[in-house]
């Protein structure tokens, strides 16, 4: 009977730890995993570089790792986001949808090219609806680049940088 408790606790703490650790994600959602198991932590400047805001990330599998969570906070501006990474199986490419507490919602494309994820569609924002691209890359060190682009007035503008550290 100990033995059987003991065996049963083991198989617990290995499915918590598999699950925690992202292994029961979704073959076709593993080039998302370097973004997993985190929660970033990054400070992104307003346009005139005079303020600094806290940003926090975090992405979590759900739905038997079917779908990838994701959450943006930054409570100085009040702005909240949330979405999801999740593989269309008519479009056969991996999906990312959000929306926000400001009103806003994204949904684009995301493909991975030598380890730089990219998200690439649409967003609307304040009733006014545009094409963006956001990069994610990983440096050796293990920090994570977050770079914004977007077209809302015809042209391609760059927009923030943010550098994001693993907290846990």
């Amino acid at each position: 009977m100990l033995k059987q408790i003991k065996y049963i606790m083991f198989a617990s703490i290995m499915a918590f730890h598999l699950s925690a650790s992202g292994q029961i994600l979704s073959e076709k959602l593993k080039d998302l995993e370097p973004l997993l198991s985190e929660k970033w932590i990054g400070d992104m400047k307003s346009p005139d570089g005079r303020q600094t805001f806290k940003v926090s990330l975090s992405y979590e599998p759900i739905w038997g790792g079917e779908v990838i969570k994701y959450t943006r906070s930054n409570p100085d501006r009040n702005t909240y986001q949330e979405g999801h990474f999740y593989w269309d199986i008519n479009e056969k490419k991996i999906i990312f949808i959000s929306v926000s507490n400001k009103g806003g919602a994204m949904k684009g494309d995301v493909t991975i090219e030598d380890g730089k994820i990219t998200l690439k569609g649409s967003a609307t924002v304040n009733n006014k609806t545009f094409d963006y691209k956001n990069t994610f890359e990983f440096t050796p060190d293990g920090k994570m680049i977050d770079r914004w682009f977007q077209n809302a007035s015809g042209t391609w503008q760059s927009g923030h940088v943010i550098e994001f550290i693993k907290t846990r």
